[in-house]
């Protein structure tokens, strides 16, 4: 190869480069067609997103508030069954002064 044609290649090499490192600016319509379409995809996913965070929280709340209603139940049920424990002692209790309290039959 003689000196013309290799500064011929090395300024086409350079220009390639400078090519290659500027970028290119043309978007098919096609492809700006599909990315338009992702865009809004993603934005309606977004919000999707957030409609069932919210969605989550309120059930999370709902949970919350049935385990605490649970909680209250479980008590008042331990309250009213110490209640009828107490009421079946009284019960017996009585029942045994109200034997010894009477005359044997003949």
């Amino acid at each position: 190869m003689n000196d013309k044609a290799k500064r011929i290649v090395g300024m086409l090499a350079a220009v390639g480069c400078l090519a290659v490192l500027s970028g290119c600016d043309y978007w098919p319509p096609a492809l700006q067609q599909r990315i338009g379409q992702q865009d809004t995809q993603i934005q309606n996913l977004g919000k999707e997103k957030t409609a069932l965070q919210g969605k989550v929280t309120e059930l999370t709340k709902a949970v919350d508030d049935c385990k605490a209603q649970s909680a209250q139940v479980a008590k008042a049920q331990a309250d009213l069954q110490a209640q009828v424990d107490q009421l079946k002692a009284a019960l017996e209790a009585a029942e045994a002064k109200t034997k010894k309290g009477k005359p044997a039959k003949k």
